[in-house]
């Protein structure tokens, strides 16, 4: 959705400024805090794994470990931030419905490939609700783990995403498992952790910001 003038993001998404329609419930609010409670402290966990999250993305393990054991600590922390945001998107999701006099679908989080009008938050979050879904068939193969090489008794490894073994599900506004990755350049996507870092830092706390303050328009 496009067309809203103002800058909260939540207005970008539904394409207007009216606010509820209904008044916000603390009850709502405080299960919608407590979502994103979680989600930063999933990215609290996969980012004291890495030396950098938001530039390098290395992952440092000790260098007694098993490529096995970190390969499978990584997926499990990756998994746990991608399912608590998965969780908080369709949380907000479920009170925008509740709330207003409209149909807020899945295919407002989750735009289709030539719609560039989507609020930054929305486009780059398309790329991390797909491998969500990939993740919950049980499927890694998309992701791959690499030593990069050995320093202070710790060793680096990069996290890779190999897009020709990427096959979420389409859902949304998308018509095909590429449509997931149609948002950001291939040279981003190809860093799964640095990528992850940038939108938590940045998009997620302003999402999270402008929701709150969406919801004092009209609040108990």
């Amino acid at each position: 959705m496009t067309g809203s003038g103002s800058t909260n993001t939540i207005d970008q998404l539904l394409g207007h400024t009216d606010g509820p329609s209904k008044p916000i419930a603390d009850r709502d609010l405080t299960r919608v805090r407590s979502s994103a409670y979680i989600v930063h402290g999933n990215f609290a966990r996969l980012d004291e794994i890495c030396d950098d999250i938001t530039t390098s993305g290395l992952i440092s393990a000790r260098e007694s470990a098993a490529k096995t054991d970190v390969r499978n600590e990584v997926y499990r922390r990756t998994h746990n931030y991608l399912s608590s945001l998965y969780s908080y998107n369709e949380q907000i999701r479920t009170i925008l419905n509740d709330r207003l006099s409209e149909n807020i679908h899945k295919g407002y989080f989750l735009p289709a490939r030539d719609n560039k009008g989507s609020p930054e938050y929305i486009r780059r979050g398309t790329f991390l609700w797909g491998l969500r879904n990939d993740f919950q068939h049980g499927d890694y193969w998309c992701l791959s783990i690499e030593k990069q090489g050995s320093m202070d008794g710790q060793d680096k490894y990069h996290l890779f995403f190999k897009k020709e073994y990427f096959e979420a599900t389409a859902k949304g506004n998308l018509d095909s498992s590429g449509d997931y990755l149609a948002h950001a350049p291939d040279s981003d996507l190809e860093y799964p952790l640095p990528y992850i870092g940038d939108f938590h830092r940045n998009l997620f706390n302003e999402f999270e910001t402008a929701f709150e303050n969406w919801c004092t328009r009209n609040s108990t």
